[in-house]
């Protein structure tokens, strides 16, 4: 692997604020400038730039389904031919897929009057759903989203695009939920059985289905995780403490989750593809090709 692609995946590495989806696509651009300079890259090289993406951010889906793409690649015949076309279609996806899922959530909303709809923490692809369906939008339930209260950045960039938004506690979230016409929110990762997000989704989500509210996922597919993947890589880690109390006094130990899994039923999960029921999306996951040489580096 050059210098030039080591230094831009440390970059990606380092960056701590921008979304999973961002992130990924910075790769897929490095990796294909790369690629340009180095067509026919070796299986070694290849191996590399597999590990290498493995270190950077791995609890993010994008991210390892873009290392499994490379594995793949190198799995193939002719490496360089496989790779320009693994990236090429990622980068599709990368692209296309806020726009496509923002229509069918629009299209989802229109037989019915302006909507109350509530929403917690943050998604860039819930925003742009929610701005593409402002004639359609009465008002967003925005949860603080504690401890990290992402959900003043959702509010922000809600209110800048034109939308009404009434902000709340998260458990003020759980009283107001009633009056929403759906829940609606991002994804982490998407499983065969469950979604992965913020720390404080599952309750919402229980919440919401208690009040008979729909509970709608916006997710595109580079977040699909099988379980081959999702089990030896994927792990959902632990936050800074002094989010949720700095100097705690002696014998109290401070624990900060940040995500959870919830469980897919009565979820509808809005992707680039249509918007598909449990056992769809369970179909769409363990539909995803793994490379066996991703266990094998990671050993």
């Amino acid at each position: 692997m050059s210098r030039r692609l080591a230094l831009q995946l440390g970059r990606v590495a380092r960056d701590q604020t921008s979304g999973a989806a961002q992130l990924a696509l910075e790769a897929v651009e490095a990796m294909e400038a790369w690629l340009a300079r180095n067509p026919s890259p070796s299986e070694a090289e290849l191996e590399e730039v597999v590990l290498r993406l493995l270190r950077l951010q791995s609890s993010m889906a994008p991210i390892l389904r873009l290392a499994n793409e490379v594995a793949l690649a190198a799995d193939a015949p002719a490496h360089g031919p496989a790779l320009a076309a693994g990236l090429r279609a990622f980068r599709r996806c990368l692209v296309r897929a806020r726009g496509r899922i923002a229509r069918q959530f629009v299209a989802s909303l229109e037989k019915t009057p302006r909507a109350t709809i509530a929403t917690y923490s943050f998604s860039s692809t819930v925003i742009g759903a929610l701005a593409a369906a402002r004639p359609r939008v009465a008002a967003v339930l925005v949860a603080e989203s504690r401890p990290a209260l992402e959900g003043r950045l959702t509010a922000r960039k809600l209110a800048e695009a034109g939308v009404p938004v009434q902000y709340t506690t998260d458990a003020g979230l759980l009283g107001l939920l009633h009056s929403a016409r759906v829940f609606v929110v991002g994804a982490d990762a998407v499983l065969s059985h469950a979604f992965v997000n913020k720390i404080g989704t599952r309750t919402t989500y229980l919440a919401a289905r208690e009040a008979g509210v729909p509970v709608w996922v916006l997710s595109d597919s580079t977040k699909f995780l099988p379980e081959e993947l999702a089990a030896p890589f994927w792990r959902p880690s632990e936050g800074p403490v002094e989010q949720v109390w700095a100097r705690a006094p002696r014998g109290v130990t401070v624990r900060n989750p940040l995500f959870e899994h919830t469980e897919l039923a009565q979820v509808r999960v809005f992707t680039e593809h249509g918007a598909l029921d449990p056992p769809e999306v369970r179909r769409a996951v363990e539909a995803v090709r793994v490379s066996p040489r991703l266990k094998r580096l990671a050993d």
